[in-house]
């Protein structure tokens, strides 16, 4: 059986807790895994969560977008348990929040992104100009002193952006006849702030009004030359 080893514990604690201020969350983390090749989360079904009152065993269910969520042993999901997780070489990441019923929390969204994806291309093609706009590009430099770390942290931000939409969309299938789609490349960072912006634009964000998503906020943390972001979806 595969070992998973917990990493930067700290300084990603220090993340979650500016991520979760004030939306009146009963508990949550975030926390990085190292040791996943071939661990399995998709087999397993479940992941196992250090917390500091020990470790939380998660049951996993994915719906159709493959985006996964905290199920209860009979494959319920728990509406109450926001869960993302992204993998990236041999880490796994795990951002997840038990709400309270008056929170205004309604998803939550979590990607790494390593660096050397953005190195110049043998080609000669310039990925920063393929996946970015060029008001995102202007932001790069205020995210991170190193290029390639700030490219990895708004591609990264992008990603968890359109995972934290992964629970209301899915309530959304559940509630109308209609279906609601939208793809990660309309989501666009307005400004850096500190460690966070707001990934909103276009069609994107068209379905975050009819959906009553007021706001996505992105706080990040670099750790082992990987960007690693996590996102909050808020209700109005």
């Amino acid at each position: 059986m595969a070992e998973l080893r917990q990493i930067h514990a700290q300084e990603l604690t220090s993340l979650a807790e500016r991520a979760l201020r004030g939306l009146e969350c009963a508990s949550g983390g975030v926390v990085l895994l190292q040791g996943a090749h071939d661990w399995g989360a998709h087999e397993r079904g479940y992941i196992e969560l250090p917390t500091p009152e020990g470790t939380l065993v998660v049951p996993l269910a994915y719906d159709e977008r493959e985006a996964p969520y905290a199920c209860d042993e009979s494959g319920h999901e728990q509406a109450d348990f926001l869960l993302s997780l992204a993998d990236e070489d041999d880490y796994l990441a795990c951002f997840w929040a038990q709400v309270n019923p008056d929170s205004p929390l309604c998803g939550v969204g979590v990607d790494l992104s390593a660096a050397h994806h953005f190195h110049e291309r043998k080609s000669g093609r310039d990925l920063s100009r393929l996946l970015f706009t060029e008001h995102e590009l202007t932001l790069a430099d205020q995210l991170e002193d190193d290029p390639l770390l700030a490219y990895a942290t708004l591609f990264a931000s992008k990603e968890a952006a359109f995972k934290a939409t992964a629970a209301p969309l899915r309530r959304w299938y559940d509630s109308h006849d209609k279906q609601l789609l939208f793809e990660v490349r309309h989501f666009v960072m307005e400004r850096p702030g500190t460690e966070r912006g707001t990934g909103r634009n276009a069609a994107a964000q068209d379905a975050m009004d009819t959906m009553g998503i007021s706001r996505v906020v992105l706080h990040h943390a670099c750790v082992n030359d990987m960007a690693l972001v996590v996102a909050t979806a808020c209700m109005r």
